[in-house]
């Protein structure tokens, strides 16, 4: 009993704590924005919901998660993550932007994604991609889900291999 009471305090404690702010932060998203990406995993919406909250909807599951600035460049990015679930599932969630000199080094970028995730993208560069499995042992959920801006140079790109009929977006910012 005293330890359930411990594990539950420490819940409320986590649930309690606050996302710390990086005014600098490079997201994507911003208030009223929904992008939907269909991909060989399905379809699943993400949805602004705050800086830093996104709700994500796909194959019957509706989640809404909080995540967390990055305060300094990890893997090229300052935007947000999340790197834990919430009991029901496990979810690594990444929003960012990625800075690129060339397409050369995008294509490479976006190959390397494309071995954690399906992906889809624009040809200005928003690159969205996820993947949900069940862990062998016993089913539970993990969940990865990717939304990337790409910039080249400093700007959106034209990028080829592009399929703009599989991402869908409203109220970009």
């Amino acid at each position: 009993m005293k330890n359930i009471l411990h594990l539950l305090i420490a819940l409320l404690l986590c649930s309690c704590a606050s996302v710390p702010d990086n005014p600098n932060a490079e997201l994507v998203m911003g208030p009223g924005s929904v992008i939907e990406a269909t991909t060989s995993q399905g379809t699943m919406q993400i949805s602004y919901v705050d800086r830093y909250t996104r709700r994500y909807i796909w194959d019957g599951y509706d989640k809404t998660f909080r995540h967390q600035t990055r305060q300094k460049r990890w893997y090229g990015s300052l935007g947000m993550y999340r790197p834990t679930g919430d009991g029901t599932m496990h979810a690594v969630l990444e929003e960012g932007q990625q800075h690129f000199s060339n397409y050369t080094e995008a294509r490479s970028w976006i190959t390397e994604q494309e071995r954690f995730t399906d992906c889809v993208w624009t040809r200005d560069g928003l690159v969205v991609g996820w993947k949900q499995e069940g862990r062998p042992e016993d089913g539970f959920l993990a969940l990865h889900v990717d939304v990337w801006q790409i910039f080249i140079g400093g700007k959106k790109p034209s990028l080829p291999g592009a399929s703009p009929s599989k991402i869908r977006r409203t109220a970009n910012p």
